[in-house]
């Protein structure tokens, strides 16, 4: 599945260099990065919901890609991390129509807990425990890549890469507050 090999490289070069660049822009908010990024992508509320609504709608479309196309049955934690991801899609989308702030705030429940959820279940797959009396095992992965990268992890990849964009944009509105 050479898709499957992209999709997991992209996922790990996407969520280094946001992780990256957050850091970096915490300790240093007038950095040239930040300056860089911030007059190319302009980072106002409306392209921000813009970039958080297509992350979740890759998310979802590469979701049900592994399921109805590929075939690889979703696990039930599989099934818990989609019921936080799927709803994003629609909240991002409608705030961003509307250029509605309100979206990031009801956003940040859906992904702290889809974090997590995928953080455990990632965690399971790492450390499996007894085995499961489910149809489909949470702890065997379907997807092994670079040694290391699961479905799980792309999972917590996608929620923690919109929590960064929420972050950063955070960091910027905050800035031209202390500016004007």
């Amino acid at each position: 599945m050479l898709e499957v090999k992209i999709l997991a490289m992209l996922s790990l070069i996407y969520i280094s260099l946001f992780t990256i660049i957050t850091i970096i822009n915490i300790l240093n908010p007038d950095n040239i990065i930040q300056n860089t990024l911030h007059n190319k992508f302009n980072l106002n509320i409306k392209n921000t919901l813009f970039f958080c609504f297509i992350l979740s709608f890759l998310g979802t479309i590469g979701s049900l890609y592994l399921s109805e196309v590929r075939n690889l049955e979703p696990c039930k934690l599989c099934w818990f991390e989609r019921i936080f991801l799927f709803p994003l899609v629609l909240i991002f989308f409608i705030t961003w129509l509307k250029k509605d702030r309100n979206g990031m705030i009801i956003s940040i429940p859906f992904i702290l807990i889809g974090s997590l959820i995928s953080l455990y279940h990632y965690l399971q797959q790492i450390f499996p425990t007894s085995e499961s009396c489910e149809v489909v095992s949470c702890s065997s992965p379907y997807i092994w890549e670079l040694g290391f990268i699961s479905i799980p992890l792309m999972a917590f990849f996608n929620f923690f890469g919109i929590l960064l964009i929420l972050v950063n944009y955070k960091i910027v509105s905050t800035k031209e507050k202390h500016e004007d």
